[in-house]
Order: structure tokens, then C-alpha cells, then sequence
């Protein structure tokens, strides 16, 4: 039998075989936790890259869409805006932009339509986004960078649309006025 120094504590040969083993479990245990953290991040972050490109071709359509459904004319700084009312081609400056470009539909002066929105939509849309206004399934304006089918992202905004033509008992409406944007 082998004595052992009272001094040292006392370890049996297996105890430090024990250590050893614990100590290469807790060493992978450690790798594989690492690695799953490491999967799971790549994972988020791979899959959060591709929201903000689809939200914010939303909302901006849907910005638009609001724009031109809720801005009156009378509220636009706008020198084509100012140069058809004073001409008489616009009447009503309490329209708004998508109820004018509408009523220039209705009595038959598309092209009024296509001018009065282009001009107006310089500003209000980023140059690398397509987008066209469509009133009653019929194109009004169409402003294309990128074709409709090689995008992957197509956002589409619809609005109702109703008014009184040039103020007279005329009335055009209730129609669907359609914008689509995409990237």
C-alpha cells in the first residue's frame, strides 16, 4: 500500500483522469455554444438586411399615395399648378392633386393629367424609384427606370377618388386612382 504526505492532499491516480475529462467536455461544450451563437447572428442579421429595402419602398408608395390624395393644390408652391389656374385650365384649387389629374381624365385632357403629375412628382420621389398612377385601370403617368418585371419589389397603393367637374353639376367618380412603385 502506498502512503501518501499529509501535507499534500491526497489524489488518487483516476481523480486527475476525472479532471482531465471534465475539462475537455466544458472546452467543447464551450465551442459548440460559440458556434451557435455565431450561426444564430449570421442568421438575424442575414435576414434583417433584406426588411428595410421592401418597408421602405412601402412606405414610400403609400406616402405618395397619401400626397397626392390629400394635398390640395391651393397648398402647392408649384409654377405649372399657378400657371394653369391663372390660364383657367385648373378652376378649383381645393382639389387635390389626384382628383385634378382625375378630372383632367374624365373631361378628356390626359395629357393635362400626365403634365400636372409629372411636374408635381419631381420632387415628392427619390430618382431611382419607378412608378406610375393608374385611374380607372387606365395608365395616367409613368415614370419607368427599371421595368415592372425585373423588379423584385412591386408596392402598390389605391385610393378612391370622387369631385365635381370645373364646379358645375358635372361629377366624375366614385373611381379607383392606383399608384405602384417599385426599385
Amino acid at each position: 500500500m502506498k502512503r501518501y504526505n499529509r501535507a499534500e492532499p491526497a489524489k488518487m491516480p483516476h481523480q486527475r483522469l476525472c479532471n482531465g475529462k471534465k475539462a475537455q467536455y466544458l472546452t467543447i461544450d464551450a465551442f459548440i455554444a460559440s458556434m451557435i451563437v455565431a450561426v444564430s447572428l449570421v442568421i438575424v442579421l442575414a435576414a434583417r438586411t433584406t426588411l428595410p429595402y421592401t418597408s421602405q419602398s412601402e412606405a414610400v408608395s403609400k406616402g405618395l399615395a397619401e400626397s397626392l390624395s390629400q394635398v390640395k393644390l391651393s397648398e402647392l408652391n408649384n409654377p405649372l399648378v399657378i400657371n394653369m389656374s391663372r390660364n383657367g385650365t385648373i378652376t378649383n384649387l381645393d382639389n387635390t392633386i389626384l382628383q385634378q389629374a382625375a378630372e383632367f381624365y374624365f373631361i378628356g385632357n390626359r395629357h393635362y393629367a400626365f403634365e400636372l403629375l409629372r411636374n408635381v412628382s419631381q420632387t415628392l420621389i427619390p430618382k431611382q424609384y419607378s412608378f406610375d398612377v393608374i385611374v380607372n385601370n387606365d395608365l395616367l403617368y409613368n415614370r419607368t427606370i427599371k421595368t415592372e418585371n425585373s423588379s423584385s419589389v412591386l408596392v402598390s397603393s389605391k385610393k378612391l377618388v370622387f369631385g365635381v367637374v370645373n364646379r358645375t353639376a358635372l361629377v366624375y367618380g366614385p373611381t379607383i386612382a392606383e399608384v405602384r412603385l417599385w426599385q
